[in-house]
């Protein structure tokens, strides 16, 4: 038997059976999405969107076939999606802020014929049909497909591959966002690159609710641009890697985000220290831990936190969200009891075209006596080290504790046969005293876990999605330490 956590208590979810079902209600609306260099009014966009998809069904694109969306993080973009979709096919994003090669690499995988590009690109991707995000032309009738999306996601270690997500998938997560949150979307911050899943969250949801999509810059992490826009548009939403949110609080974002309603984190482990920091910059203004892989369409878990949260070992992911279902099992498949560390399983209208009505995650995770899964980290990044379980999470996130550090790694690599562990530390003043910072080490882990060295890095590798690259991490190890024959 499986131990299943509900969302105390089980919340059903109401959701309508295509994502445009979500957004057309709102075809009246005032400003739709904003960006550097102008923006469209949801009129607009649903002339320029219908536009694109009669192009798209004249030129030949069959139903839930993939068109590639190659465009900056722009308005652009968001005409193009709702193009692809509104021509019953599904939209492959392709970031044009890209490398080259990594932008040709997602189109060839594809298997996309089609595109739609943003005006004036550069780049152009070799073999594909393209129709211009701004062209002019006729309308017709819009064609719901079964299909919404193909999202390329970001390994440490060989190519990426794709997941494929479909209409009524992205239409629950949306629903469920709708259903959870309290506060509806006004003026949000997108700081997602369009070709990660993260951005899928900001977009849908914003036009779920009639509300205004602002895209501070066409990169991500330009903290400095979504300082500016948070301001001028008074930004009441914002969703950001706990690693870069903790770096624009610390570059002062809060004096100019005092209208933010709600800030979420995801796609890494939140930790304790950035929720004091969130709480002592903007106490009124609610934080959200969300959990969730890319095959399950953005999130699954979400923890509203309080400023106890700051006081634990780790914060918690949380509950199921609407509509999902959460089980912990053993490696056995045998339940697993409150308290000890299980692989978490996924089931509910949010999983991809797995084959599955399950979707096992990789991840580790408990159920705290209230019913809250703690995330422990990854299967494949757990060592053993001395006969002790450790994650590297863990030693990581000792590292980020010590006020020195603003940013930490544990790069992992063998040594005559051993597991050997090399900290990588970004200083917050330019030097951390390595003496100093062991002693915190020790205080705080096993000794088998404390790092061999510790190296300074003015910059830790990082995959396009803004995550640690513990591929090039674990390079790194291996040559900051003597190999002997």
């Amino acid at each position: 038997m499986t131990h299943w956590v509900p969302d105390l208590p089980v919340v059903p979810l109401h959701a309508p059976p295509h994502i445009l079902d979500l957004i057309e209600p709102f075809r009246a609306q005032g400003t739709a999405v904003v960006d550097g260099e102008g923006s469209l009014g949801y009129a607009e966009l649903d002339e320029r969107s219908a536009v694109i998809a009669t192009a798209l069904r004249a030129a030949g694109v069959e139903p839930d076939s993939p068109v590639v969306v190659h465009a900056r993080l722009s308005r652009w973009a968001v005409v193009g999606m709702l193009g692809v979709l509104r021509a019953g096919a599904r939209y492959v994003p392709v970031d044009a802020g890209f490398p080259v090669a990594r932008q040709r690499y997602i189109a060839e995988a594809s298997g996309a014929r089609f595109s739609v590009s943003e005006p004036g690109l550069g780049i152009r991707l070799d073999n594909l049909r393209t129709v211009q995000a701004d062209a002019e032309g006729s309308r017709g009738e819009t064609v719901r497909g079964t299909l919404a999306y193909t999202c390329f996601t970001s390994g440490s270690t060989g190519r990426p591959k794709g997941v494929t997500i479909s209409a009524s998938a992205l239409a629950a997560s949306t629903a469920a966002r709708l259903e959870y949150y309290p506060t509806p979307v006004s003026t949000f911050l997108l700081c997602s690159s369009i070709s990660f899943d993260s951005s899928v969250a900001g977009i849908y949801w914003t036009l779920a609710c009639g509300g205004r999509l602002v895209i501070p810059s066409d990169r991500p992490a330009d903290l400095l641009a979504v300082g500016r826009a948070a301001q001028e548009y008074r930004a009441s939403h914002l969703l950001m890697l706990p690693s870069l949110y903790d770096i624009a609080l610390r570059g002062g974002l809060a004096e100019r985000a005092g209208a933010l309603s709600t800030v979420i984190v995801a796609g890494e482990a939140c930790p304790p220290d950035l929720v004091q920091r969130h709480f002592d910059a903007l106490p009124r203004t609610r934080l959200y831990n969300e959990y969730g892989p890319t095959e399950c369409t953005v999130w699954s878990a979400v923890h509203e936190c309080t400023r106890a949260d700051a006081d634990l070992s780790d914060v918690p992911i949380g509950r199921a969200v609407p509509g999902t279902r959460l089980y912990v099992r053993s490696a056995d498949g045998a339940a697993v009891p409150t308290g000890e560390p299980g692989e978490l399983h996924i089931g509910g209208p949010g999983l991809a075209e797995l084959g599955s009505d399950l979707y096992r995650t990789g991840d580790i995770v408990s159920v705290t006596a209230e019913a809250e899964l703690r995330f422990h980290g990854r299967a494949d990044h757990q060592l053993k080290l001395g006969g002790m379980r450790v994650d590297r999470s863990e030693i990581e996130q000792a590292l980020r504790t010590h006020p020195d550090v603003e940013a930490a790694a544990v790069g992992v690599c063998s040594v005559q046969g051993r597991k050997k562990l090399v900290g990588f530390v970004s200083p917050t003043n330019g030097e951390v005293d390595q003496r100093t910072l062991r002693a915190h080490l020790i205080e705080r882990l096993p000794a088998v876990a404390v790092p061999s060295r510790i190296v300074p890095l003015s910059r830790l590798p990082v995959l396009p999605n803004g995550k640690l690259d513990h591929g090039a991490i674990d390079q790194l190890a291996y040559d900051a330490l003597p190999q002997k024959n």
